[in-house]
């Protein structure tokens, strides 16, 4: 697990106008700009398959009559490449 501190220490020990990119879709990587750079709502721990992420958007959880599960609220860094 990351932390924004952790990561603002992280990028401190490199250049700062060391250019920033993200995976591209299936190859390759795409440029990072402030707009992909959002918070968003994440239910923590809820994949279940090797292809899922580890946590899940809420908006996928299934609505069942059970206790709802805790979204906590994330920095998210979001691939816009098609």
């Amino acid at each position: 697990m990351m932390t924004v501190r952790a990561m603002v220490d992280l990028l401190r020990s490199y250049p700062e106008d060391m250019r920033v990119v993200v995976s591209g879709y299936e190859q390759g990587y795409d440029d990072l700009s402030p707009e992909q750079v959002t918070v968003i709502p994440v239910i923590l721990d809820s994949g279940t398959h090797q292809w899922e992420g580890q946590h899940g958007n809420p908006e996928d959880s299934p609505k069942t009559s059970q206790e709802p599960a805790s979204i906590t609220h994330v920095l998210g860094l979001h691939r816009t490449s098609n």
